[in-house]
């Protein structure tokens, strides 16, 4: 299976939980996503947005987010 198939379930979950303002779940997903294939959260403007408005969610950001966000640009 493409990379492109096996990151989409986790994107899709990490939205799914940001929507639900479960940040912890949702940035999990994401490193999962990243871990797949890094350019599918680092190039994809969809993703970058969702990484800046988990940061938002949360007063203090987790180390793992603020990570993800400095690599994706967000």
């Amino acid at each position: 299976m493409s990379a492109e198939r096996r990151v989409r379930p986790a994107a899709e979950l990490a939205r799914a939980h940001a929507q639900l303002r479960q940040v912890d779940e949702a940035v999990a997903r994401l490193l999962e996503a990243e871990s797949i294939t890094p350019d599918h959260i680092h190039t994809r403007r969809v993703a970058r947005q969702l990484v800046s408005d988990l940061l938002s969610m949360q007063d203090s950001a987790s180390f793992e987010l603020w990570e993800l966000a400095e690599r994706a640009g967000a």
